[in-house]
């Protein structure tokens, strides 16, 4: 097979990829934080603010707005006293109900995600072939784009995908130019520096690790490399000033090339003057001063956002984890999170894969290395925050594995003597487990865990779209029509517009009490607590005495409970009114 050949192949199985996301539309009900990132988008491109959200970067949510914005949606028409004019769950829902094309709405704002899942099979295919050969890059293409949790998020109009895709171009830009420094690769290292963070503040956490890791991995592995005259470093360090300016302008256009007051741009006065108390000591009277001046600056959305990720990072917000909700979280959290979220024949490709980039290390080889060292580096990196919330906060790991899997893929299919025949069918082998697992996911990617994860996934995981998002409302809906169930209790984990879901009459149960008859209940919401936009741990802790009557989709239990119940799983009285 030519090189042209496996380009295509790579190509189709994107196709592919990109096909089964589609499919998944009109079952995939509203994700929670779905309207968050339409309100924010549509406000970027209608209004050219960015105040809704800044926590969340821009990069993902051009591409969800685009779409939205061509079709016609344009920010809503409120009142500046409304007090949901500032709620970007509102807004959002507002753009995505308001013209009575929901649907039609809601998948434009998805179909935003998928160059971004495009855009990262080519990164995989074009790393993988540089580093490894056809035949690797093509296996890294086919398991990248069978992996659930990649499918997942390119299936809803989340922005976990941007970065997906850019973090893992930057790095491959930066291992490129410090391979073959040249103006070519210093502009692509600037280009993609300024997308990776436009698509995520988790950048400035993953790529210095990355980054140090790559570098430290060249001085250990390439000594034997010639060290750059005086000169060339110099000239390194005027490609690498460059490059940043190249992100800054990038950065910049990402945010519209928007400017403002410090005070407007982050709804801060003298008046109300924040402490900043998690900010570090010496930046504390930097930010009072900045606040008092009041100076103009670019990309204010930026600047607020940061500031915004930092703060909520040091309050240590709570996950769960094993049954436990905790502040701050674990540190192994994502480690374990990966650990169920991958297939595991992909996993066990990655194992093969480092053990083959070991003899590459051993032949002072240091550029097939860099994934993986960005692997580990990120992984590290992860253990030193404290939002611990889904896999999709690390989901540029998936690329990366991808590659090394590939290697891993090669590795098997080139060992010689006695070994090829075993190799190969161990390969073979565990390409067909991957199928298996990824066709088994179908509609259902997001809800995925491996075989590890056991028949209950919600006892380890359950928030940050790891498991329940909101996305079975769609199905409740058919089923209690199916059921001529009326008037039940649910309490459900959705930002959805339930008055225009398709639900019949229903109650929202208090937190705490008892209910009887029909009830649906989301997994986040007996695990946590959490339904609708409120919060109550332990509310559905009484529903253990208690056997569903049904699962409806991966993520709400239908239960009924009778009168005098005492226990138990009872017998369903007569559906209907």
């Amino acid at each position: 097979m030519n090189r042209g050949k496996y380009a295509v192949a790579a190509a189709l199985l994107s196709l592919v990829a990109v096909l089964r996301v589609v499919g998944t539309y009109r079952v995939t009900a509203q994700a929670f934080d779905e309207p968050c990132h339409v309100s924010s988008a549509i406000e970027l491109l209608d209004k050219r603010t960015y105040t809704l959200d800044a926590y969340n970067t821009p990069l993902a949510r051009i591409g969800i707005g685009l779409p939205l914005y061509l079709a016609g949606e344009r920010y809503p028409q409120m009142p500046l006293d409304d007090p949901n004019s500032h709620n970007y769950n509102y807004v959002g829902n507002q753009v995505l109900y308001g013209d009575g094309h929901y649907l039609r709405n809601l998948t434009l704002a998805r179909c935003g995600i998928l160059p971004f899942l495009v855009l990262c099979a080519g990164v995989v295919f074009l790393w993988a072939r540089r580093e490894f050969g056809d035949f690797a890059a093509v296996m890294a293409v086919a398991l990248f784009t069978t992996i659930p949790s990649i499918l997942a998020f390119s299936s809803i109009a989340y922005s976990d995908m941007a970065p997906a895709f850019a973090q893992s171009a930057a790095l491959f830009a930066f291992a490129t130019w410090l391979d073959k420094p040249s103006k070519k690769t210093c502009v692509w290292m600037g280009i993609t520096a300024g997308l990776a963070l436009l698509a995520k503040f988790t950048t400035l956490a993953y790529l210095p690790a990355a980054g140090a890791a790559i570098v430290l991995g060249r001085w250990l592995v390439g000594r034997h490399e010639r060290l750059p005259q005086a000169a060339t470093r110099r000239h390194s360090l005027r490609q690498v000033a460059s490059a940043l300016l190249i992100a800054v302008a990038v950065i910049w256009a990402g945010y519209g090339f928007s400017t403002g007051r410090v005070q407007e741009s982050m709804q801060l006065s003298p008046q109300s003057m924040p402490s900043f108390q998690h900010f570090p000591g010496p930046l504390r009277p930097l930010a009072r001063n900045l606040v008092l001046s009041n100076p103009a600056i670019p990309a204010p959305g930026l600047f607020h956002g940061i500031a915004l990720a930092y703060a909520f990072n040091n309050q240590a917000p709570p996950s769960y984890f094993r049954g436990r909700i905790q502040r701050g979280g674990w540190w192994y959290f994502f480690l374990v999170d990966l650990a169920l979220k991958a297939p595991l024949p992909f996993l066990l490709l990655s194992v093969a894969g480092f053990v083959a980039l070991a003899g590459v290390a051993r032949r002072k080889q240091w550029t097939p290395l860099v994934p993986g060292l960005s692997v580990l580096a990120i992984l590290l990196a992860t253990t030193t925050v404290k939002v611990y919330y889904g896999i999709r906060h690390v989901i540029v790991l998936f690329p990366l594995l991808a590659i090394v899997a590939g290697c891993g893929a090669a590795y098997l299919w080139q060992l010689q003597g006695s070994r090829r025949v075993w190799g190969r069918a161990l390969l073979i082998g565990l390409l067909l487990w991957q199928g298996v697992s990824t066709v088994a996911a179908r509609h259902d990617y997001i809800a995925y865990f491996n075989e590890l994860a056991g028949q209950d996934p919600s006892r380890i995981f359950v928030a940050g779209c790891d498991l329940d998002c909101g996305q079975d409302l769609f199905r409740l809906a058919e089923e209690l029509h199916a059921k001529h169930i009326s008037n039940p209790s649910i309490a459900i984990w959705t930002s959805a517009d339930v008055s225009q879901s398709g639900l019949p009459p229903f109650r929202i149960p208090e937190p705490f009490k008892p209910v009887t008859g029909w009830f649906a209940v989301s997994l986040r919401a007996q695990r946590m607590g959490d339904f609708f936009h409120s919060s109550y741990p332990g509310a559905f802790a009484w529903l253990d005495q208690y056997r569903p009557v049904e699962r409806i989709g991966k993520t709400i239990l239908l239960y009924y409970i009778p009168e005098n119940g005492t226990g138990g799983q009872p017998t369903a009285p007569n559906q209907g009114k």
